[in-house]
Formats: C-alpha cells, sequence, structure tokens
C-alpha cells in the first residue's frame, strides 16, 4: 500500500480512506460487478485531475458510464479531500453538470430523499424497485447520508439489507471511504 501512497501521492488519512474503500467494497463484492470495481480503482487515483477522471469513465465500453463516472467521482473526493458524503456528491455533481450530464439527477434525487422526509418515501420505493444502476447508485448515496447513527457499522447493517449487490458495493465503498481502514475491519471482526 506505501507504493499506491507514493504513486497517488496521498496523505496517510487519504491511504486509510482508500484502503477502507476497497476493503469494505470487498465485503460485498461479487462477480459481475467488474464495472463498479473500475469505477473504485479510477476513484482512487487521487493524482488526477476530477474532469479527467470523469471524461476517462465516459470513454469506457460500458453501458453505465454516467454512473461510474459518478460513483468515481465521489470516491475521488471522498479519499482526496476527505470530505463527508454530501459535500463530495456535490463536488461530483459540479463536475457532471459542466458536461451536462442528466446523472447529476441520481444525486439531486438522493440528496432530496435524505433531507426531504416529505419527498422520502415516493423517491426510496422508486430505488428500491428500479433495476436501473443509477437508481442504484441513487440509494447508496442516500444510505451513506440518511443513517442518523454516525458509524461505518450502521452503514454497513443497512447495506445488508439490500437486495441488489451494485448497491451495497457502491454504498460500502463510500462508507469505507468515509470511515477508514480501522473501522472497517472492526466491523469484519
Amino acid at each position: 500500500m506505501a507504493k499506491i501512497a507514493e504513486v497517488m501521492n496521498m496523505d496517510r488519512d487519504a491511504v486509510e480512506r482508500a484502503r477502507g474503500c476497497m476493503t469494505a467494497a470487498g465485503l460485498f463484492f461479487q462477480p459481475g460487478a467488474e464495472d463498479i470495481s473500475q469505477a473504485i480503482d479510477l476513484g482512487l487515483r487521487t493524482d488526477a485531475d476530477p474532469v479527467e477522471l470523469y471524461e476517462s469513465c465516459n470513454k469506457r465500453a460500458t453501458i453505465n458510464k454516467s454512473v461510474l463516472a459518478m460513483a468515481s467521482l465521489i470516491i475521488f473526493f471522498l479519499v482526496r479531500d476527505g470530505m463527508k458524503m454530501k459535500k463530495a456528491c456535490m463536488s461530483a455533481w459540479r463536475v457532471a453538470d459542466k458536461f451536462h450530464d442528466p446523472i447529476i439527477q441520481a444525486v439531486s434525487n438522493a440528496l432530496t430523499a435524505a433531507e426531504k422526509p416529505k419527498r422520502r418515501g415516493k423517491l426510496v420505493a422508486g430505488f428500491l424497485t428500479s433495476k436501473e444502476l443509477q437508481d442504484k447508485l441513487s440509494l447508496a448515496i442516500y444510505l451513506n447520508i440518511a443513517i442518523a447513527e454516525d458509524s461505518f457499522h450502521a452503514r454497513i447493517s443497512e447495506l445488508k439489507k439490500q437486495p441488489d449487490h451494485e448497491t451495497r458495493i457502491m454504498g460500502a465503498a463510500f462508507a469505507g471511504a468515509v470511515y477508514g481502514l480501522k473501522e472497517v475491519m472492526a466491523e469484519k471482526k
């Protein structure tokens, strides 16, 4: 991991967040989620420019380029800058908005569900019943913002209840990037 830190120009805390991100995602990783693992890998390249990272994701040969770009950007800001989840989402939103990417609606829906109780039920029900990856991203974001208890354990407990492994992987990666390796390892025991 020291080599990764050297290559990525990370400080010690960022390395812990990066390791937490990878380890937490691994708790739920399943075959068929290679696109999501690539999104995590790209998000950990904290020496990149966020706009270049977004463009790199959009050059990939996958159906869900925008979702993967947004997930990568959120991880990027969580790890590189140690931001809280909401702030990382807003920073990722600003990058995607420069390209007029409609994925920003997925972030908007997640933030609205987390902050506006009157709209929460309908939005969360939509996330849960949808098969679209962008709605799974929305749910992963929502679960990392809306849970009142500020702990990795609370987020993982909620993620374990989710039916889709994509939601669990993305949500765990975000939580691991926020809380770092120490919290992830404590949860594994």
